[in-house]
């Protein structure tokens, strides 16, 4: 008798085993699996090539503070280059000297003022520069 249990508890597992086996078949085939994947698309950027066209501003200093409403504008770039110098009150085409050096005055507004300088060559390449001044009656 004790061997008729021992025989008929090791098949009782194994119809155990037998359907669970076949209950997680078919509860995981019944499941939508989205795809998850952890891959992301890592893109390469590009390098932007620089601007070959040559600007610097000598006149005036970022940031400074000024007491006159006239100011000069100067700098030099390439010589075929456009210049164009934009403040508040509006803005100015130059063209440079066989050098490249130009300059230009400029009417201030009270308070802060923005000056763009933009340098632009014949086959479409453009440089800019911005300066900032504020005109002031302040003793310093």
């Amino acid at each position: 008798m004790k061997q008729e249990r021992v025989i008929l508890s090791f098949i009782m597992v194994l119809i155990g085993l037998l359907v669970a086996g076949l209950a997680f078949y078919f509860y995981q085939s019944t499941k939508v699996v989205s795809d998850r994947s952890n891959a992301s698309i890592v893109s390469t950027p590009t390098p932007t090539t620089a601007p070959i066209i040559f600007l610097s501003i000598s006149n005036p200093i970022n940031e400074s503070v000024v007491s006159n409403k006239t100011l000069t504008v100067s700098g030099k770039t390439e010589p075929e280059a456009t210049v164009i110098v934009i403040t508040e009150s509006g803005q100015q085409v130059l063209q440079p000297s066989s050098q490249g050096d130009f300059s230009t005055t400029v009417i201030l507004s009270d308070d802060q003022n923005l000056i763009t300088v933009w340098a632009l060559t014949p086959n479409g390449e453009s440089t800019s520069i911005q300066k900032t001044v504020t005109y002031s009656m302040e003793n310093f």
